[in-house]
């Protein structure tokens, strides 16, 4: 009896131990949230602990809750739920989120303005699934800082894994972190203070910038204006057109007299195909911003790159002559600032548009003649040659007159010729090959290769090996062939192109091998079956030779019966 009486009391003395609580505990549990985050199926990833530290709904939780969410629920003690509406900040290296709920009446946890003491008590708190918070104690048994000023605080004890991202709490009821990690026999917290100066950047860290990527809720924006421009500007690159729009938007409610965000929101809708929503936030954009020669030629780029790029859409109000309207007037207001470089620069930069919208439109000769009006004196340029080059071929001009401007381009280069030149040299090459001036056309793809310093792609030897073949020149189409299928083995076309070289000098048996080669790669092309019964019948196996000649026509090949009707007469 005695003995079931001092098990009793034992039991009962441990009981009270483990229950002990800190006397803040009642008031800090009611900034305690559990939060609940789910992926993009609703499914629930994960469930983890976070606190309130703002009147306005902030809070700050651990970033492992939140990695891969599409969604999150915070829950507080008294059963009460808020979405997660905005991140406001995160970071995988610590482990930290910062957030908002959409709430302003919630009670918040008093943070820490400076570092807690070397061997202090604090108190670890944790809200489980029954909505009911418990405590655990332990002391400060060292300290670190990272970051700057920021303290890392070593507790006496290991505690579960239950207790990550726990707040931690000093004997006050003053949160001074979060339980971040363990090591050894030790449990880590990381500064209040670093959590709480969590925030979206302009340009963030890389840890910052692949935490924010992992968590698909909404995302803040930078705290001024021009830090938001810039990272609107970054998440433009990367960030999905649902996305980034909803950023904009906010953008736009925050600084509704600013101009920019008008014309950053019409490209997603443009994306989108909101076209009658672009347009009113162009005009808005138009009505707004301060240089208005600008404004005009940035509208017009937009319309021109959604008539040229969109053309399946069936959006009349957006047309290329009012793209070529707003140029006119970006023109004319650009005409009226001083003299100058820059105006210069400007207008040029203006026209040149208004050259690509005729050229969209298909009227050459405006586009032509604002080339040529453009490229006189000292704007002359190798660049301005190439586009009168082009408008020339677009209008159906003679083979010369195209090559002449190219001429010229090349001709503003001093020898020996730089890399630059090499676009040019490239460009007359083809218009030579075009012109069946195949001889002088392989001289320039020579000094292209010599220009790239032998720095060419696959493609360029097959080319050259076509033209070198049109001029006669079998060993080295020969050559040039080989090397391309060096660089891209699998390409059936390469090996055709082989094996027709390799017919015309008469490598028979060379070129019955190729043709299998090419058969293996693209059993459906009908040209390798037709050289190939060509290369079998005058090597006498005309067995074979009428097999794949028949082959060939089944496969429709335009030119097979001709050859069978002539070989077997």
């Amino acid at each position: 009896m005695r003995k079931t009486f001092i098990l009793t009391l034992i039991l009962s003395l441990l009981t009270l131990t483990g229950l002990a609580q800190p006397k803040f505990l009642a008031k800090a549990k009611k900034s305690i949230l559990t939060v609940h985050t789910y992926d993009q199926q609703g499914k629930l990833l994960h469930q983890g602990t976070a606190l309130l530290v703002g009147a306005d709904g902030e809070a700050v939780g651990d970033y492992k809750t939140f990695q891969g969410a599409y969604k999150a629920i915070a829950t507080d003690q008294s059963g009460k739920q808020w979405s997660v509406s905005l991140i406001l900040g995160a970071d995988g290296t610590y482990s930290v989120v910062r957030f908002k709920v959409e709430t302003k009446s919630a009670p918040t946890a008093p943070a820490a303005t400076s570092a807690a003491s070397l061997n202090s008590q604090v108190h670890l708190l944790k809200a489980d699934s029954e909505k009911a918070v418990t405590s655990e104690s332990a002391t400060i048994a060292d300290t670190s800082s990272f970051s700057g000023s920021y303290m890392c605080y070593g507790l006496s004890k290991k505690v579960s894994d239950d207790f990550m991202g726990s707040p931690v709490y000093d004997s006050n009821g003053v949160l001074i972190g979060f339980v971040n990690f363990t090591l050894g026999e030790k449990s880590y917290v990381f500064d209040i203070r670093y959590a709480r100066d969590l925030k979206i950047t302009a340009i963030a860290s890389a840890s910052a910038s692949m935490a924010l990527k992992n968590i698909h809720i909404a995302k803040a924006l930078p705290d001024t204006q021009e830090e938001a421009l810039v990272y609107l500007y970054f998440q433009s690159r990367t960030a999905g057109d649902e996305e980034y729009m909803d950023m904009v938007d906010r953008f736009v409610a925050t600084y509704p007299q600013c101009a920019e965000g008008y014309l950053r929101r019409a490209t997603p809708l443009i994306d989108l195909r909101q076209y009658d929503r672009a347009d009113a936030d162009l005009q808005q954009y138009l009505s707004l911003v301060d240089d208005k020669a600008d404004g005009h030629y940035k509208v017009a780029s937009l319309i021109h790159d959604k008539i040229r790029l969109q053309t399946d859409t069936t959006y009349t109000k957006w047309t290329l002559p009012l793209a070529a309207s707003h140029l006119d007037e970006a023109i004319a207001l650009n005409a009226t600032k001083p003299d100058g470089d820059e105006k210069s620069a400007i207008d040029m930069t203006y026209k040149l548009l208004k050259a690509q919208i005729m050229l969209t439109g298909h009227d050459y000769t405006a586009a032509l003649n604002i080339y040529e009006s453009l490229n006189i004196s000292s704007h002359r340029s190798p660049s301005l040659y190439y586009a009168i080059s082009m408008a020339r071929e677009m209008r159906g001009d003679s083979i010369a007159q195209v090559i002449e401007p190219i001429d010229s381009a090349i001709s503003m280069f001093a020898e020996p010729l730089p890399e630059e030149a090499s676009r040019y040299i490239i460009r007359r090459g083809k218009l030579k090959a075009d012109a069946h001036l195949y001889r002088e056309a392989v001289a320039d793809y020579n000094k292209y290769l010599y220009l790239k310093q032998n720095q060419v792609n696959d493609l360029f030897y097959y080319e050259r090996a076509i033209i070198e073949k049109n001029g006669r020149l079998f060993q080295p189409a020969l050559d040039d062939i080989k090397k391309a299928i060096e660089l891209s083995p699998r390409n059936a076309s390469y090996h055709l192109e082989r094996a027709v070289i390799e017919v015309s000098v008469n490598l028979l048996e060379d070129c019955v091998q190729t043709c299998q080669t090419v058969i293996s790669l693209s059993p459906t092309l009908s040209d390798a079956y037709r050289i190939l019964g060509y290369a079998q019948f005058q090597l006498g196996d005309k067995e074979s030779a009428k097999a794949n000649l028949q082959k060939a026509i089944e496969l429709k090949d335009e030119w097979a019966q001709n050859v069978m009707d002539t070989l077997f007469k």
